[in-house]
């Protein structure tokens, strides 16, 4: 009996190489990628970066490419520049705005995690909300589409998310490819300008601002954006407490939106419809 052992290990073994090979392959988690990973970017200013996700990218009336970028405005803020300057006609000084382009990284991938290089892009600042700390950024490239987008949670579906719900951070933190943590919605909260916030467990780190807060929505079978990571909470002398972050909860995300007029084109809101009475 002892003479046949080995053959019948090594049997089993030649058996079971198929076996694992397939729960491997199935274990490749592609949704994660293709619907977190790969939507998130870098969003890379000269004095230093943060992230953003794609949540458009579409083809217009007139065949041209739009995409769009979400990310917080503190992020972009040094890019936006107020002066003031003399008005001749008015006889006073004139507040003006400039938003410089700001430059947006997409990563590419091998074997799914393995970060391999970048494809840049340019972007304009379309909108921004100082106060709800979130802007929107349009890509330049007009001839080709974003590979990737952002499901969004949708808007009456049913009542959540709620809290002990699994969630997913995903963003470029310290300027790195983007890489996910994971935490649990933990609880709700306001800033100082009373606009609503989400707290979350998944650790964020500088860099971090701007990307996304996933939740998996069974009923839809998809990864969906719930927030935006804007902050983290400290204590003493501004010791981080990393699996404390809070972020831009998906209702301020579409006030933000509909606000800048972008409700129809992202959100899919019905088209506003003219309420003159025609004589």
């Amino acid at each position: 009996m002892m003479f046949f052992l080995p053959i019948l290990i090594a049997a089993l073994i030649a058996f079971s190489i198929p076996a694992v090979a397939a729960q491997q392959a199935e274990a490749v988690p592609v949704a994660e990628h293709e619907q977190m990973l790969y939507p998130t970017v870098l969003v890379r200013l000269g004095d230093g970066t943060g992230s953003g996700t794609v949540i458009y990218s579409a083809q217009n009336a007139a065949g041209e490419y739009e995409s769009y970028v979400l990310t917080n405005y503190h992020v972009i803020r040094n890019y936006v520049k107020l002066t003031k300057i003399w008005d001749s006609e008015k006889k006073e000084h004139v507040e003006t705005e400039t938003r410089r382009p700001v430059n947006v990284d997409l990563w590419e991938y091998n074997n799914y995690s393995s970060a391999v290089g970048t494809i840049g892009r340019l972007a304009n600042i379309v909108a921004y909300d100082k106060s709800r700390d979130l802007a929107l950024l349009m890509i330049e490239d007009r001839e080709r589409p974003m590979p990737y987008v952002a499901a969004l949670y949708p808007e009456g579906a049913d009542d959540g998310p709620w809290i002990f719900q699994q969630v997913f951070a995903v963003g470029a933190g310290l300027g790195k490819p983007p890489f996910p943590t994971v935490g649990v919605l933990a609880g709700y909260g306001r800033d100082q300008d009373g606009n609503a916030l989400y707290l979350a467990s998944a650790p964020i780190i500088f860099g971090n601002s701007g990307g996304s807060l996933y939740v998996f929505s069974p009923p839809r079978g998809q990864f969906e954006l719930i927030g935006v990571p804007s902050m983290v909470s400290a204590y003493g002398w501004g010791n981080v407490v990393s699996h404390m972050g809070w972020s831009r909860p998906i209702s301020e995300l579409r006030i933000f939106l509909r606000a800048a007029g972008y409700g129809e084109r992202i959100l899919g809101d019905e088209p506003e419809v003219d309420d003159a009475v025609v004589e």
